[in-house]
């Protein structure tokens, strides 16, 4: 990616964390008024347990659009299980 390509991206992913983080909150209340409390729970953990091993290679590449990608969502369901007393393993 060109310098100023990186310039680019580095000044849009704080805007584009955000408004990612509000849509995937969304995604994740529908799913939690659409189910039971235990698939809700599930979705939540599996969520949590495979972004956090994205988060190891993704911080190993040269872009840092998948690191806020994957910060993202690792918050959204962070903050949505604390939110409803759910242990993240």
């Amino acid at each position: 990616m060109s310098k100023i390509h990186e310039i680019i991206v580095a000044a849009l992913i704080p805007t584009i964390k955000t408004v990612g983080k509000i849509e995937m909150e969304n995604v994740l209340s529908g799913i939690k008024e659409h189910n039971s409390l235990e698939i809700y729970k599930n979705t939540l953990q599996g969520l949590y347990s495979n972004f956090s091993l994205l988060k190891d290679v993704a911080y190993k590449t040269t872009s840092k659009i998948d690191d806020g990608i994957v910060d993202l969502v690792l918050e959204s369901v962070k903050e949505s299980a604390d939110s409803n007393g759910i242990v993240l393993n």
